[in-house]
């Protein structure tokens, strides 16, 4: 899985309606190596702290095998490196095989899966799309967030290596699945497993509690 960007951005006002709102989602190309954080990378900014980066949340990746996807879904010729907010390109990154709790290692970095990614409408207004947050969660085409283990340097081209494999976890997508895209029959089994996991993050770990408390009999 070779790193094709690095993208980051500062926060930015935009239109949003009749107001203005903050964003960092606007990210670019830096064509640099750049040091990696502990709930975030060198020259990115994050507006909503709450729901972007973080120490569960400090690196956010896209498969750029997913753009071919969203270029013939959305009719669109080109599709620019971070498009989805994504800190990191990588040539691919497959959500339905890759388990919360996989470690990674980049440069001299170690990342960990904590959770999928959850659009919001802030994705809608990056493509000016209002169906966007809608396409995005049906195609369940994510994206991954990983915390820092280990904190360094990254640069282009490198290779993101699996060096441990989570034991008795769920996928990415398995886990995204279940909790939008899959009724309560079918999701509450692997939900329930999720809550289990030390590697989830704790934001989601409390919002799949409550599914579990609302749903369980």
């Amino acid at each position: 899985m070779q790193l094709l960007s690095i993208n980051v951005s500062k926060k930015q006002l935009i239109n949003y309606g009749t107001r203005q709102i903050k964003t960092g989602i606007f990210k670019k190309p830096i064509h640099k190596a750049v040091e990696v954080f502990t709930d975030h990378i060198q020259g990115d900014e994050q507006a909503d702290l709450r729901n972007h980066g973080g120490v569960d949340k400090a690196v956010y990746a896209y498969s750029f095998a997913h753009y071919t996807y969203w270029k013939d879904k959305l009719c669109i010729k080109e599709l620019d490196f971070g498009s989805f907010g994504e800190n990191f390109t990588f040539s691919e990154l497959d959500e339905a095989s890759i388990q919360i709790g996989d470690i990674f290692k980049i440069g001299n970095c170690l990342l960990q899966v904590s959770q999928p990614r959850v659009p919001c409408f802030k994705l809608g207004l990056k493509f000016d799309n209002a169906e966007m947050p809608r396409l995005f969660t049906k195609s369940a085409k994510t994206g991954i967030y990983f915390r820092v283990l280990q904190t360094g340097i990254v640069a282009p081209d490198q290779q993101l290596e699996l060096v441990e494999k989570a034991q008795n976890s769920v996928s990415v997508q398995t886990l995204f699945n279940a909790y939008y895209n899959q009724d309560v029959a079918q999701g509450l089994p692997i939900i329930a497993k999720a809550v289990e996991l030390a590697t989830l993050s704790e934001a989601w770990k409390g919002q799949l509690t409550k599914y579990v408390a609302r749903h369980a009999k």
